[in-house]
């Protein structure tokens, strides 16, 4: 599969916040609107991992780029982003694609 870039073909960085929603946790991407939930943090970002795994290969199949047709998420995860309460290392990577993904919990 493709690697995800950014437009200067730098590695693309893409920050997640995690927050609680009820009974579940929610997994929101920042730079773009794709969102997943789980019943707890390691749930919600393998839901993601495979989400941005998927999304990167149908659009594979369609000749594009990953993510070329999903915007931003709304400025009030971004908002959420610049109140965390800590920031973590989200090891586990989708094979075959190349970003660096940062996971904040929501404070």
């Amino acid at each position: 599969m493709t690697a995800a870039t950014a437009s200067n073909g730098e590695l693309e960085h893409i920050r997640v916040i995690v927050y609680r929603e009820g009974d579940v946790y929610v997994a929101q991407c920042l730079e773009h609107d794709i969102a997943t939930q789980g019943t707890d943090i390691p749930a919600a970002l393998e839901r993601l991992d495979l989400t941005i795994d998927a999304e990167c290969a149908i659009s594979k199949e369609a000749g594009g780029q990953a993510f070329d047709n999903i915007p931003s998420a709304p400025n009030y995860f971004h908002t959420l982003w610049d109140k965390r309460s800590m920031t973590l290392t989200h090891v586990k990577m989708p094979v075959g694609h190349h970003y660096r993904m940062e996971v904040a919990l929501a404070a």
